[in-house]
């Protein structure tokens, strides 16, 4: 309290100070004018007194003038000319005085005119700096009030600061702690790793083992069997006698049989199978499963035997593809690449990266030198296996959930936005395009590659005729649900039927020409995913998303 009463007094005795000088200093231009204005005025009134007195004395001697020169004109007229002389002299003089003074009186009046516009000059510019003191004034009450507002802000950024800094230590603490434990973690991380890489190098080495030792067990077997055949006379026949392919050969298919039991049931994967395909000669066939592994099978004696594993992926196998001459085989990963592997010797050829989505979907285009995939990140990409380098990259404006082949340069692709694109290797542009209903899953095309099939998410089939570009048929079925996105529905071998997987494990098998649904196979417990056809037209696979398989036959 008594530092506030000292400090109000120091600044009243501030304000006093400054008006006392301003006082003086304003005060002390105007002294000497006002003391010759106060001088001249005393001079003035002296000049007015004394020209009131000399008016009066006029006055009184032109009376008394006046007065002698009409006694004078009764007594004596020679005394009253010489009076008379005398006083118009005096009077003269007494005129040239009061000229004089009026003369003076005129100076001083002007004088004092100057001296009253110099005076009105001077308090006009005393008001002016008067204003401009009390502007000052104000301008000093909202600084002091700034300064204020100011130590204010300041004592509250100063407690601000110190949160912060306490704040901050806090964090530094926490963060140390934090470092240490990213450390261990990393420690921990590492030692993972190094076990991991120790598991995985085990179990390639198991692979390579069992790889090795089925290598051996089908060499026997070969060994045997050529022993056992070369025993055995053989009639040779040409094949339209038999009625039997030659392996290595593509069947010709008249007419399919339609399955209606489930010859052999097996555990394809150890997850879903999203792809199962027939080898253009109808010797082998392959899947592909979400456990990053390619199977190879054959039938023998009608169950399925594996005859091999190609590892190599780091995610699922989402589609397959063999080549024309049986030779190798492409597989479409989730890693964001695609694979071919040699039918030989079982080994990874190459791997084809530069996709920034899962590929959903690759075919050989024309012969096996050169690959055509379709990726999640809305691309095509042409590859050229003899240089394993991309050569084309097309971009097609909506995710590729599958696409075939055609003329060797010729690409049909299925997107997300519902689209069925057609597209010349040779350009970047797609010269058709065609509206369905819902988003595409898969395309395949008919043994006469005039009729596309394509399944869509809106539980339908769609035939389109590649002459007309144009839909030719519509197959729907009660209770036929298409799974997911990368769900596959094909022709038959003749062209006549359709075949597809339904979500609650039912397949539905559709006459195309009259458009209704023939046969449903049932033996799934969940959702099928992919559909083959034998290229005779013998056989029927179906895979599902629990690592289930099945073999269908009309035996």
């Amino acid at each position: 309290m008594k530092e506030m009463s000292t400090s109000e007094i120091d600044w009243k005795q501030n304000i006093f100070q400054q008006l006392k000088l301003r006082n003086k200093r304003e005060k002390e231009p105007f002294e000497n004018l006002i003391q010759s204005y106060s001088k001249n005025f005393d001079i003035a009134s002296s000049l007015k007194s004394k020209n009131a007195q000399l008016t009066v004395e006029v006055d009184r001697l032109k009376e008394e003038n006046t007065r002698l020169s009409e006694q004078g004109g009764a007594n004596s007229p020679g005394f009253n000319d010489k009076s008379h002389s005398v006083d118009v002299q005096k009077l003269y003089k007494l005129q040239e005085e009061l000229t004089e003074l009026h003369k003076k009186r005129g100076e001083n009046s002007q004088q004092i005119i100057d001296l009253n516009m110099l005076l009105q000059e001077k308090e006009r510019e005393l008001m002016i700096k008067d204003a401009k003191l009390h502007d000052t004034d104000a301008v000093v009450l909202a600084l002091k009030s700034e300064i204020k507002n100011l130590e204010m802000t300041i004592v509250e950024l100063e407690q601000t600061n110190q949160m912060l800094k306490d704040e901050h230590q806090a964090l530094g603490l926490a963060f140390t702690a934090m470092e240490e434990k990213y450390r261990k973690i990393q420690d921990e991380n590492a030692d993972l790793i190094t076990r991991w890489m120790h598991v995985k190098a085990r179990d390639a080495d198991k692979m390579n083992e069992d790889n090795d030792i089925q290598i051996k067990k089908r060499q026997a077997k070969l060994q045997k069997e050529l022993i056992e055949a070369a025993k055995e006379p053989v009639e040779i026949r040409p094949e339209s006698e038999t009625g039997v392919f030659v392996p290595g050969f593509v069947p010709l298919c008249l007419s399919v049989s339609l399955p209606n039991k489930a010859q052999h049931k097996f555990d394809a994967h150890d997850g879903e199978v999203n792809a199962v395909k027939w080898s253009p000669s109808g010797t082998l066939f392959a899947t592909g499963g979400s456990d990053r592994k390619i199977k190879l099978w054959e039938i023998s004696g009608g169950k399925c035997q594996c005859k091999g594993i190609l590892t190599g992926s780091n995610q699922g196998i989402m589609a397959l593809d063999f080549g024309i001459e049986e030779n190798y085989i492409l597989g479409a990963s989730n890693d964001f690449a695609s694979r071919v592997w040699s039918l030989t010797d079982q080994r990874l050829r190459s791997t084809l990266t530069g996709h920034s989505g899962k590929v959903l979907a690759a075919k050989f285009l024309g012969d096996c030198s050169k690959i055509v995939s379709g990726s999640h990140d809305r691309t095509l990409k042409i590859w050229d296996l003899t240089r394993i380098a991309c050569i084309k990259t097309i971009f097609a404006g909506s995710s590729c959930n599958d696409l075939v082949t055609l003329q060797g340069s010729n690409i049909i692709s299925g997107h997300f936005d519902k689209r069925l694109r057609f597209w010349d290797s040779r350009t970047d542009s797609s010269n058709t395009e065609i509206m369905l209903q819902g988003r595409l899953t898969s395309l395949d095309l008919s043994t006469d590659r005039s009729k596309l099939l394509c399944c869509t998410r809106d539980d339908s089939l769609k035939v389109i005729d590649l002459r007309m570009n144009q839909v030719s048929s519509s197959l729907y079925a009660d209770h036929f649900n298409v799974s997911c996105d990368w769900s596959r529905a094909v022709f038959s071998p003749d062209g006549s039927y359709a075949i597809a997987g339904s979500h609650d494990g039912s397949i539905f098998i559709w006459n195309i020409a009259k458009e209704k649904v023939e046969r449903v196979l049932k033996e799934h417990n969940n959702a099928v995913l992919a559909c083959a056809w034998h290229p005779s037209g013998q056989y029927v696979l179906s895979a599902d998303k629990q690592k289930k398989a099945v073999l269908w036959s009309d035996i």
